[in-house]
């Protein structure tokens, strides 16, 4: 079915309304063919001298007629087909946009979500122009040839049989274009690769060049990339010209073909003049839609590499949900023989144990431990490969994807802030807060100061990641959105590590009565930072190698300690003799009680 071909049932069934379009479609082209009929009707009586005066009268209102009738098919079938075919493909695109949110995180890497931005706004709109163009126009293109081929067989089935011939080899040359079509684009796809990563180079090494690469050795190479794409979509657009320029020949060939065979008629005296010249009429514009109807499916390979592509995406496989979600009894959580992977490999191995609720978890170890992957199962960013882990008792598969985000939050190192207003950022959780309640949260988040400050308060737009804002005042939005969401589970994933001191300050504060009362999974290198939470287990290659309090580890040999001896020594360290030591210069405050924070010892 051309409506699949063209990918308007992605992740879903097609838009009934698209048979409407195509039927309005049908219709046009059938009124144009009465037309052509009603044309030959008075040509045939013009010539042949028998036509009356009032024949032209006649004539006149017929063809004003059809001619009013045409121009209201053909608007209502491009009406109809163009805004239902637009719907569709929007309607694909939010499809496949939900189908994203619903995919395991480990495969939106960064190089991948490069590339599915650029398939889903830049290849996304060509597939799109594409699709509608060829909806909109191929289904009238195709029904017109056939009534007026019928028409013909009507004015002379010899000729009409000749007409017919060649068509059949002038659509070969179809495939033949589309070969030519996917080896350039196949040439294509390596160079716009690297062109888009050499913009994106450029715009997030931008400090760095400034920095280091004065002779501009990476943007000549990024401008290189992009040549090279702008020559590879030239090559692109005119790949298909020997197979088009072919169709077109063997077109013209059978229509001169008509014309010589009408010829031989004529001499031989079995088709009159008049009749001859009607039909070639007729038959010139039978051609015109057989030639329409091939660009229209030539260009419908331009989009098949986006759609296939985009069909991938879509049918990658998305955490299944339950129709009806276990609800959990309370906020424990258990890890039982958990094991995890991204597909090459185990990167969280049996890791079991019990975090009470209300109680704090930290989770330790160098990067790469699986210190993140283990959490975010948790939020169930992935689904465990092996064991279970429970919420409450409940199997984190087998609650909703609403009843998970209700009770687990995630405030995570890198903020993500989307373009919009200040409440709106502090809003995602729960869009249907008051704004006493966000003003509330954000006073608790140490952020009501600096939004207040600001041009339009909370009413302030701002841009995508919040550009406008320092990163502990993104982080403290981040802070007010997960209390205003008021998760009884909450993962904090290296909250404060890129923020300065008085701002850590201030978001220990806010995090403080963040944690208060919750369940709390939280992810630190700075071990000092999770003194005083209730159990630490220290991850090494995806194992839980040691677990304890902070005293008790200390107490034994063994990796925590090892981290902790290593992170004393990097505090003493003195850029110069005789200055004051950097861990006298980052002694912190006392935390807030009930935090996680470190006692008035300091490290």
């Amino acid at each position: 079915m051309l409506s699949h071909a063209l990918g308007f049932n992605i992740l879903g069934e097609p838009d009934r309304r698209l048979r409407i379009g195509l039927m309005w479609g049908v219709a046009t082209a059938a009124a144009e063919t009465i037309t052509y009929a009603a044309l030959c009707v008075l040509l045939v009586r013009l010539f042949t001298g028998t036509a009356a005066a009032s024949d032209v009268t006649a004539a006149a209102l017929v063809f004003g007629g059809l001619t009013i009738l045409l121009i209201w098919l053909r608007a209502r079938a491009y009406k109809e087909t163009f805004a239902v075919s637009y719907a569709s493909v929007a309607a694909a695109r939010l499809r496949l946009a939900d189908h994203l949110s619903r995919l395991p995180a480990y495969l939106l890497t960064k190089d991948r979500n490069e590339v599915i931005a650029e398939l889903l706004t830049v290849r996304f709109q060509l597939y799109q122009d594409v699709a509608i163009h060829v909806w909109g126009l191929a289904v009238a293109n195709a029904a017109l040839p056939v009534f007026l081929w019928g028409l013909l067989v009507v004015l002379d089935w010899r000729l009409a049989v000749v007409a017919a011939i060649l068509v059949p080899v002038a659509f070969l040359a179809i495939p033949w274009s589309h070969r030519l079509l996917t080896r350039a684009s196949k040439r294509l796809a390596k160079t716009r690769n690297m062109a888009i990563g050499g913009v994106v180079d450029q715009i997030d090494g931008l400090r760095e060049f400034r920095q280091f690469d004065l002779e501009g050795r990476r943007f000549d190479k990024a401008r290189d990339a992009i040549d090279a794409f702008k020559d590879g979509q030239m090559k692109l657009e005119l790949a298909a010209a020997p197979a088009l320029l072919l169709f077109a020949f063997i077109l013209l060939m059978g229509l001169g073909a008509v014309a010589v065979g009408g010829v031989v008629l004529l001499l031989d005296g079995t088709i009159a003049a008049a009749s001859l010249i009607v039909f070639l009429i007729v038959a010139q514009r039978f051609f015109r839609g057989i030639g329409d109807l091939g660009v229209n499916m030539a260009e419908l390979r331009f989009a098949r590499d986006v759609l296939e592509e985009i069909r991938a995406l879509s049918k990658e496989p998305a955490l299944p949900e339950p129709e009806t979600g276990v609800v959990p009894r309370d906020n424990a959580i258990a890890f039982e023989e958990v094991c995890a992977d991204y597909g090459d490999g185990l990167v969280i191995k049996h890791v079991s144990g019990h975090v009470p609720a209300g109680s704090m978890l930290a989770l330790v170890g160098m990067s790469g431990s699986g210190k993140s992957t283990l959490a975010g199962l948790v939020a169930r960013l992935q689904d465990v490969s092996g064991g279970a882990l429970r919420i409450g008792g409940a199997d984190v598969r087998d609650m909703t994807i609403e009843m998970l985000s209700s009770h687990v939050s995630m405030v995570l190192q890198h903020v993500v802030l989307f373009e919009g207003t200040i409440a709106d950022n502090i809003r995602l959780g729960r869009p249907d807060a008051a704004d006493d309640d966000v003003v509330k949260a954000a006073r608790a988040a140490q952020a009501h100061d600096f939004i207040s400050a600001l041009p339009k308060g909370y009413a302030t737009t701002i841009a995508a990641n919040g550009d406008i804002l320092s990163g502990g005042e993104r982080q403290r939005i981040a802070i007010a959105r997960a209390l205003l969401k008021d998760a009884p589970i909450l993962i904090l994933d290296e909250a404060t590590s890129s923020i300065d001191l008085p701002g850590e300050e201030r978001i220990q504060t806010a995090l403080s009565k963040l944690t208060r009362g919750r369940t709390v999974i939280v992810i630190a290198h700075r071990l000092w930072t999770v003194k005083g939470v209730d159990q630490i287990w220290v991850l090494d290659d995806g194992c839980v190698v040691q677990r304890g309090t902070h005293a008790e580890l200390l107490a034994e040999e063994g990796r925590y300690k090892a981290l902790w001896d290593a992170q004393v020594a990097a505090r003493a360290w003195r850029i110069v003799e005789n200055r004051v030591p950097v861990s006298d210069q980052l002694r912190v405050k006392p935390a807030v009680k009930g935090g996680f924070w470190p006692s008035k010892d300091g490290f």
